[in-house]
């Protein structure tokens, strides 16, 4: 594209305005094939004013704001910012110059809560760590000037937001910045009386701050109520730049549909001026009515808002208990299906066979588990973003063989080398299937289906003619077959769970005194409770003697493994940008690309660390079996991750999701998969078994997103 001379220079948007040109568009041409948008549209955008942009749909108005946020590049023309020309190709860099949008879908994550929103793609972190409490202090503060008084916890997701809620959260986001200039896309579309009075004010006070505004909306009494300026648009050509002082509606209703008026506006009388009605943002009634709902009162908007997240809205126990009570009625059961089934489970098998709760099974059924865990959270990375990795299996296979041949004694590699070398063959498996998916658009089914095949030709190539590589090194067959002592067991059972304790306590401790959003002490006393009675139970467990000649007791090393990657998936999850975003492009991609999250950068870690993952899966299965050989059946394995994630709780809709989820499925997988063992049950059973379970967990999560979408 040429680019096209600079226009001749103007102080000011206007003869006799004191306002200086922020914004200069200069023939600006946008074509989508042989559809023609925007046609040599040429506008000014004084600092200062608010100039509205009108016209039928279809005129081009989305367009043309969508250039100069950045999600369109012009195919022809410039934009001058401050007199200086420049090239947006994301709205990352209109961000940066201080553009913010108010798009008319609102582009928010349903599944992020209010403060994740308002800071998408912009998030404040300490040392990798995102700064929640700063975040929110900042959220709290632009909210309240806003005078958003319905929203009952600003740790509530905005899924359980009304429309008029949404809208306030989306211009909240765009206040929050101290932008240069501000565009709203119909911003009182869904506000009721009270809500629009606030948004028109809020646009007279951020013009008397010198910020200038755009504003696009078809309701005339808003755009003559604010706009010094009014812009008309038809069919893609800009028709008429004119004060508002010198239209009437009939005049730009003309402009509209003819691009033409003859019409001079008559003189107002003097009640007829036009005075903005400038106040400052006071309390909004409770109730708040909005086109086509129902009036939404503060005590309807606390109820949505703990059937939402109760753990971070109740004030007590007891409504914490009261309120997911709600939130099971309404299909949003959580966890709680996974765990009835585990307990369902023990309860059939051990009546089946009394070995079955014995404290040897229960540790190997842990121990038999850990590799379905271990690919499970992996699988957990791509179904949050909506996505499905079909070779998870064999890539964990690649693992297993990887490090197999490297400890052998012909090559002389140790262990730990061996292993390195294994997750980061892995790791560039996720980053070579990530960047087919996300640079060149295939479906992540089709190039991950064919990363099963291939992979698993691969692994047949490295084993080749033998068959089976044994493994001799003692510390990588210890990794599913070794123990710890039982006193080493009982120091890192009380380690790990005052660690955890105390940076729960801590946390909760500090928020409530600072006013922020926390559960209250006796809920984060009962979450403490529960993990060392949970630890207690296990290391007791695991510390009982399972050995029939000789002594075998302690904590087996795999489980440390799956509880470290457990840990650490967490805190990526949750408390990182990386995680942030992931769940971002799950709950709404188009969103998080506004928000200036580089999908392809994420989606591909994401698919990198699945691979990751699975090459620790893989490692565990070649240390359990002492050796790797042509009969591992990664199709089998990748069906059970798959399998355990899904009925632990995430979500194939993408969004939601965590790696505990995986943990727990993996338990009823293993579970499942022992208890018909013991009975004595085929292969073939099993995996009719295990499909009934799937298909039931899948069904469940099917009818709660469903669910979700009628409310």
């Amino acid at each position: 594209m040429n680019p096209a001379p600079q226009p001749a220079q103007s102080d000011s948007a206007e003869p006799g305005s004191s306002s200086p040109v922020l914004l200069r568009l200069f023939d600006i041409d946008k074509n989508f094939g042989p559809v023609q948008s925007l046609v040599d549209v040429t506008l000014e955008v004084p600092a200062g004013q608010v100039t509205a942009l009108a016209g039928d749909n279809g005129a081009g108005k989305s367009v043309l704001i969508k250039c100069i946020a950045g999600i369109y590049t012009p195919d022809d023309g410039q934009l001058y910012w401050e007199g200086e020309p420049v090239r947006l190709h994301s709205p990352h860099e209109a961000a940066a110059l201080g553009i913010e949008t108010v798009y008319q879908d609102l582009a928010l994550c349903d599944n992020l809560d209010i403060v994740q929103n308002m800071f998408l793609g912009r998030e404040r972190s300490r040392r990798f760590i995102l700064d929640e409490e700063s975040m929110e202090i900042a959220a709290r503060e632009t909210l309240r000037s806003l005078a958003v008084t319905s929203v009952r916890s600003i740790r509530q997701p905005v899924a359980s937001l009304s429309g008029g809620q949404r809208q306030s959260v989306a211009i909240a986001k765009s206040v929050l910045w101290n932008s240069r200039l501000v565009i709203m896309d119909e911003p009182t579309a869904a506000l009721g009386v009270a809500q629009t009075e606030v948004v028109l004010n809020l646009i007279r006070q951020l013009v008397e701050r010198g910020v200038a505004v755009i504003v696009i909306s078809h309701n005339m009494n808003d755009v003559f109520q604010v706009a010094d300026r009014i812009a008309v648009l038809r069919l893609g050509r800009l028709v008429e730049v004119r004060p508002a002082a010198e239209l009437d509606r009939q005049i730009v209703v003309d402009l509209m549909t003819t691009g033409v008026s003859d019409r001079v506006r008559p003189e107002p009388s003097e009640s007829e001026h036009r005075q903005p009605q400038v106040r400052a943002a006071g309390p909004l009634p409770p109730a708040m009515v909005e086109a086509g709902e129902e009036p939404i009162t503060e005590a309807a908007a606390s109820k949505a808002a703990l059937a939402m997240n109760p753990a971070i809205v109740a004030t007590s126990l007891r409504e914490y208990l009261r309120a997911a009570l709600a939130r099971i009625r309404g299909g949003e059961s959580g966890v709680l299906p996974v765990i009835g089934g585990l307990i369902l489970i023990s309860v059939l098998f051990e009546s089946l066979n009394q070995y079955f709760l014995t404290p040897g099974n229960l540790v190997n059924l842990l121990v038999q588990g850990s590799v379905f865990m271990l690919l499970a959270m992996g699988e957990v990375f791509v179904l949050l973003l909506g996505e499905i990795d079909l070779s998870i299996g064999y890539v964990g296979g690649i693992g297993g063989v990887v490090m197999a041949e490297f400890v052998q004694q012909s090559t002389g590699w140790p262990w730990w080398a061996a292993i390195a070398i294994a997750l980061a063959s892995c790791a560039v498996i996720g980053v070579l299937q990530g960047t087919i998916i996300t640079r060149i658009g295939l479906p992540s089914f089709v190039v991950t289906l064919g990363g099963q095949l291939g992979w698993l030709g691969v692994m047949l190539i490295i084993l080749g003619n033998g068959g089976v590589v044994p493994i001799n090194d003692p510390v990588i067959n210890n990794i599913a077959s070794g123990n710890l002592s039982p006193l080493a067991s009982w120091i890192v059972m009380v380690v790990i769970a005052g660690a955890f304790s105390a940076m729960t306590w801590l946390r909760d401790s500090r928020r409530r005194r600072s006013g922020l959003v926390a559960p209250p002490a006796s809920l984060s006393a009962v979450k403490i409770a529960g993990v060392f009675a949970a630890g207690i139970g296990v290391v007791l467990l695991c510390n009982a003697n399972r050995g029939s000649l000789i002594e075998i007791s302690g904590v087996p090393w795999v489980l440390l493994i799956v509880l470290g990657v457990l840990a650490a998936w967490t805190v990526l999850l949750g408390r990182t940008k990386f995680g942030r975003y992931v769940y971002a492009i799950g709950g709404n991609a188009e969103a998080a690309r506004r928000g200036g999250v580089s999908l392809s950068r994420i989606r591909t870690l994401a698919f990198m660390l699945a691979s990751f993952t699975a090459g620790i899966g893989g490692i565990v299965y070649a240390s359990r079996l002492r050796s790797v050989s042509t009969s591992f059946d990664g199709g089998t394995l990748v069906l059970y991750a798959i399998a355990a994630a899904v009925i632990g709780g995430t979500s194939l809709f993408g969004g939601r999701g965590k790696a505990l989820h995986a943990v727990l499925g993996g338990l009823v997988i293993a579970a499942i998969d022992n208890g018909m063992g013991l009975q004595g049950y085929s292969a073939p059973a099993k995996y009719v078994v295990t499909a009934l379970v799937l298909v039931a967990a899948v069904t469940i999560d099917a009818v709660a997103h469903r669910g979700r979408a009628r409310t």
